[in-house]
């Protein structure tokens, strides 16, 4: 290398003697120090940031392949199985995550793998908009407080006792973050070491939501008009058919006798909103002019949540 691009190690080198029994010492001395810290890392397994280290490989090893954030939301799991929601019982089934033990292995083995870059938190649109949100943070306050709970779950006299009195959501993680989450998954695609943020903020959610019936106030209209109408504007299923009005054509409505090939989805939207209903007529006159064999549900179409 020329002196200008290493002037350190030149000058150094200047004043060393020429010795390959010299280089040998210093490459022991590196070998020698790097072996001692990774001693002291593993037999430290709460050292925080150090650890992932030990686990990045396996981290992303074992990520979601199925589009990770970007794709599905993962399905509810109880036991290690699918939850069956007429089946589940809320005494016995883990309905999302209520406790640090209900996360995954997975989930835990994310907690232990943050690197801390932040690079999760400079992408995060909730954050740059001055939300409370930092996907860095969700994670780093999870993995302490597992680390915190962990002695007291391996010891089978506590397993059923919260000794350290803390709620997920209000001890650990605030309610204003968890719901500050647009779930973009922008996190998660530019997370080095594969962390799923948005599978655990989700899980968190769906407690909250199941079990504790506690979500921002903005939500139970929402909530209400989907158990009642079927719609998040609690419109009449009669009325899902209104952008039809005007068209000149009939748009073939399922009885389950036709003979179609497509399903045309309309959606709570598409059906009810009135910048959305123009987007639909449109899409419908293309199919139509295309001569596409198409169906529409109409009022027995019901809103996907």
């Amino acid at each position: 290398a020329p002196v200008w691009a290493a002037p350190v190690t030149h000058l150094i080198g200047s004043v060393l003697p020429a010795s390959g029994v010299l280089v040998s010492v210093f490459a022991a001395m590196k070998i020698f120090s790097a072996m001692i810290w990774l001693i002291v890392i593993s037999m430290n397994q709460t050292m925080g940031v150090a650890w992932h280290r030990f686990t990045a490989f396996f981290n992303i090893y074992f990520k979601r392949n199925e589009g990770v954030a970007l794709g599905a939301l993962k399905p509810m799991m109880s036991g290690g199985k699918l939850l069956d929601f007429e089946e589940a019982d809320p005494e016995t089934d883990v309905f999302g995550a209520g406790k640090v033990e209900d996360f995954s292995w997975k989930g835990w083995l994310d907690f232990t793998t943050c690197t801390e870059c932040g690079r999760c938190q400079s992408q995060c649109p909730a954050w740059n908009t001055g939300k409370p949100l930092s996907p860095k943070m969700v994670i780093t306050q999870l993995r302490d407080h597992a680390y915190a709970k962990a002695p007291y779950l391996l010891d089978n006299s506590h397993a059923d006792v919260d000794v350290l009195g803390m709620a997920l959501v209000g001890d650990v993680i605030d309610p204003e973050v968890l719901w500050s989450c647009t779930t973009c998954g922008a996190c998660v695609e530019q997370c080095p070491v594969d962390i799923e943020h948005v599978d655990h903020i989700v899980d968190m959610r769906r407690y909250q939501v199941l079990i504790e019936s506690s979500f921002p106030s903005e939500l139970n209209g929402m909530f209400k008009n989907l158990e009642n109408k079927g719609n998040p504007w609690g419109q009449n299923a009669k009325d899902r058919l209104a952008w039809t009005e005007g068209l000149d054509f009939e748009v073939p409505v399922f009885d389950g006798s036709q003979d179609f090939e497509y399903l045309f989805w309309v959606g709570c939207a598409g059906a009810f909103e009135d910048r959305a209903k123009k987007t639909t007529r449109a899409v419908a006159e293309l199919l139509h002019i295309a001569g596409v064999k198409y169906a529409v549900l109409g009022s027995e179409e019901a809103c996907t949540g």
